[in-house]
C-alpha cells in the first residue's frame, strides 16, 4: 500500500484477518466434515473422503503453521500479506474441485444444496477477506469460477440458468467486497491522519504553553526592573509638569503624564496577570472591613469620575468579609475603573449586602452595556466586546482578566449581567466575617456613615 500511512493501514488489515484466524480454521474443518457426510449419504463417491482429507490437512497445516503477530516489524507485514494471499488462493482452487466431483447429473436437489453452500462460503469470504482485496479475489474467483463452469458444463437450460445466476452473484459479491475494502482503507487512513494531526496539535500546544510559561516567569521575575524605569519617568514628568504649570509648554507636560499613567496602568495589569499565572501570589485571608475599603476606592476614583462628569457612589454597609484586602481592593478597583471607562453619563454605584453566610458586593454602571453573546468572553485576556465606545484607547482588555484570576485565587465567584444601552452589573460573592479588632481597614479608616460619592 502506498502513501505515508500505507504500512500502518496494512498492519491493521492483517490484524483484522488474523483476529478470526483460529476460529475460521476450526469452523472450516467442521464444515468440510459435515459436507463430506452429506455428499456421501446422497451420492456415494469414491473421492468424497480423499477430498475431505485434503481439506483437513490443509486447514491443520494452516492452524499450526507460523502466523503473523502484532509484534511483527513493519517490514515483515508485506511478506505476511503475500503469504495469506497465496494461501487463500490455494484454498479457493481446492474448493473449486467440489462441484466437478459432486455435481451429479439429474440430481438437481443435491446440486442446489451444494450451490447454496458455495455461495454462502463466498459471502463469508467477502466478509472476512475484505481487508486484503487480492486475497478476496484470489479465493472467491477460482472457487465460484469452478462452480459456474461445472454448472455450465451440464449443458441443459436449468444448469445454464444456475450458472448465470452464480456468475451474477459472484460479480455482485466482488463489487461489494471491493467497495468495502476501499471504505475500510479510507477510514483507516483518515483515522491515522487525524491521529497524526492530533499529535502535531498536542506538540504545538505544549510548545505554546512552554513559551507562555517562560514569558510568565520572565515578567514575574523582572516586574521590579520593568516598573522602576517607569516610576522614574513618572517622577521626572511630575516635576516637569509642576515646573511648566503656568507656561504654554505645560500642556505638553500634561499630555506626557497622561501617556505615562496609561502606560503604567497597562504595565501593571500585564505584570499582575504574569504574577498570578506564575503562582507567586499567595492570598492573606483576614477579616476585611468593606466600608473602609470603599472609602479608599472612592478616594482613588472620585476625581476621575468628576473629571468625566460622572457620579461614583459607594454605599456604607457595616459589613465585614473574609478576604485579602489588597487583592480585593484590586478586584473592585478594576471593576470600578471598567465601569467609569465605558460610561458617558450617569456613573457607577458600589453596594454590599448580606445573603446568608455570603456577602454580595456589586458594581453597577450606566455604560454602553454588553451584548449577551459577548458576556462569556469578557473575562478573557485582551478581549473587548465590539460595542460603541470600546477600543484600544480604553486599554488592552486585561482588567477583567485580572478580576477573573483573582476571583479563582480568592474563591470569590464573579458574575456579570448586562443590558446593551442600559449598563452592566458585576457581582462578587464573598464569605461574611465577624468584625475583628485585628482585621484590615484600608488607609486606617474606620468606616463612615453614609454615601461617599463624587457628584457631577
Amino acid at each position: 500500500m502506498d502513501g505515508e500511512f500505507g504500512p500502518r493501514v496494512l498492519r491493521e488489515h492483517l490484524a483484522s484477518i488474523y483476529f478470526i484466524y483460529d476460529a475460521t480454521c476450526l469452523l472450516r474443518m467442521f464444515f468440510v466434515i459435515v459436507l463430506g457426510v452429506f455428499i456421501h449419504l446422497q451420492t456415494p463417491h469414491p473421492l468424497v473422503w480423499p477430498f475431505v482429507a485434503l481439506h483437513l490437512l490443509l486447514y491443520l497445516f494452516l492452524y499450526f503453521a507460523p502466523r503473523w503477530t502484532p509484534a511483527a516489524s513493519a517490514g515483515e507485514n508485506a511478506m505476511w500479506a503475500r503469504r495469506i494471499i497465496r494461501t487463500v488462493t490455494l484454498l479457493g482452487f481446492a474448493d473449486a474441485l467440489a462441484p466437478w466431483l459432486f455435481v451429479p447429473a439429474g440430481n438437481l436437489p443435491v446440486t442446489c444444496v451444494l450451490m447454496v453452500l458455495m455461495m454462502g462460503n463466498c459471502a463469508r469470504a467477502v466478509q472476512s477477506l475484505r481487508p486484503l482485496k487480492a486475497a478476496l479475489i484470489g479465493y472467491t474467483l477460482p472457487m465460484m469460477g469452478g462452480l459456474i463452469v461445472a454448472l455450465a458444463a451440464q449443458g441443459d437450460r436449468v444448469h445454464l440458468f444456475l450458472a448465470a445466476f452464480a456468475l451474477i452473484y459472484l460479480l455482485m459479491m466482488l463489487r461489494v467486497g471491493v467497495q468495502e475494502h476501499k471504505l475500510l482503507t479510507e477510514s483507516l487512513t483518515l483515522r491515522f491522519e487525524n491521529e497524526h494531526l492530533a499529535a502535531r496539535l498536542r506538540e504545538q500546544i505544549a510548545a505554546t504553553e512552554r513559551a507562555s510559561e517562560e514569558k510568565t516567569r520572565f515578567l514575574a521575575a523582572a516586574s521590579h526592573d520593568l516598573r522602576q524605569p517607569l516610576h522614574a519617568i513618572a517622577l521626572f514628568g511630575t516635576a516637569l509638569e509642576n515646573e511648566l504649570q503656568d507656561r504654554p509648554e505645560g500642556k505638553n507636560a500634561e499630555r506626557l503624564m497622561r501617556a505615562v499613567r496609561v502606560l503604567g496602568t497597562s504595565l501593571d495589569s500585564m505584570l499582575d496577570v504574569s504574577l498570578l499565572d506564575a503562582g507567586v501570589v499567595t492570598p492573606d485571608l483576614q477579616p476585611v472591613q468593606l466600608d473602609a475599603l470603599f472609602v479608599s476606592l472612592n478616594h482613588m476614583f472620585a476625581a476621575h469620575a468628576e473629571q468625566k462628569g460622572l457620579q461614583l457612589r459607594v454605599r456604607a454597609s457595616g459589613l465585614w468579609v473574609r478576604s485579602d484586602a489588597q487583592l480585593l481592593h484590586r478586584m473592585l478597583g478594576n471593576l470600578i475603573d471598567n465601569a467609569l471607562k465605558y460610561s458617558v453619563r450617569g456613573g457607577a454605584t458600589v453596594t454590599a449586602r448580606v445573603r446568608g453566610e455570603r456577602v454580595w458586593v456589586e458594581v453597577h454602571d450606566t455604560g454602553v452595556g454588553i451584548e449577551s453573546e459577548h458576556l462569556s468572553h469578557v473575562f478573557e485576556e485582551f478581549y473587548q466586546a465590539p460595542t460603541p465606545g470600546r477600543g484600544r484607547a480604553h486599554g488592552l482588555g486585561i482588567g477583567l482578566s485580572v478580576v477573573n484570576r483573582l476571583s479563582r485565587l480568592l474563591d470569590h465567584p464573579v458574575d456579570v449581567r448586562s443590558r446593551p444601552g442600559r449598563g452592566s452589573r458585576f457581582r462578587l460573592v464573598l464569605p461574611v466575617a465577624r468584625p475583628s479588632s485585628g482585621g484590615i481597614v484600608a488607609s486606617g479608616q474606620q468606616g463612615y456613615g453614609g454615601d461617599a460619592h463624587a457628584e457631577e
